[in-house]
C-alpha cells in the first residue's frame, strides 16, 4: 500500500539527534530562566524610567530567547557549524535586528524624524 521506506537508524532510536540534552540540564535551564524572570519583575517594579528600565530588561530578554532558542529548540545541538552554535546566532541576529527596527520606529515617532 504505502512504498515510503524507513531508514533501521530512525526506526531504532526513533531519530537521528546524536547528543541529547540531560533531564538535569533542563532543570539547570528552568532555574536559570526562573531567576532572570524574578529579576526581570523586580527590575520593572524599580521605579527607573527610560533607557535604565529598557535596556536591561531588553538585555535579559535576549539572553533568556537564546537559551530556550538553544536548548528547548534543539538549535544548539544542530548543524556542528561554529561549534553547533549556529542557529542559535542567527535567532539572535535576527532578534538583534527586530529590536533596533522597532526603537529605530520608535525613535522617528517619538522625536518626530
Amino acid at each position: 500500500m504505502s512504498d515510503i521506506t524507513i531508514d533501521p537508524a530512525i526506526e531504532q532510536h526513533g531519530d537521528l539527534h546524536e547528543e541529547h540534552v540531560a533531564e538535569k540540564s533542563y532543570w539547570i535551564v528552568f532555574v536559570i530562566l526562573a531567576v532572570l524572570t524574578a529579576i526581570e519583575i523586580f527590575w520593572s517594579y524599580s521605579g527607573l524610567e527610560g533607557l535604565a528600565l529598557i535596556l536591561p530588561l531588553v538585555f535579559m530578554m535576549v539572553v533568556k530567547f537564546l537559551i530556550v532558542a538553544g536548548v528547548f529548540m534543539h538549535l544548539y545541538f544542530d548543524l556542528k557549524f561554529v561549534n553547533g552554535k549556529f542557529f542559535a546566532m542567527m535567532f539572535g541576529f535576527g532578534l538583534v535586528v527586530a529590536i533596533a527596527v522597532f526603537a529605530g520606529v520608535t525613535a522617528t515617532f517619538e522625536f518626530q524624524i
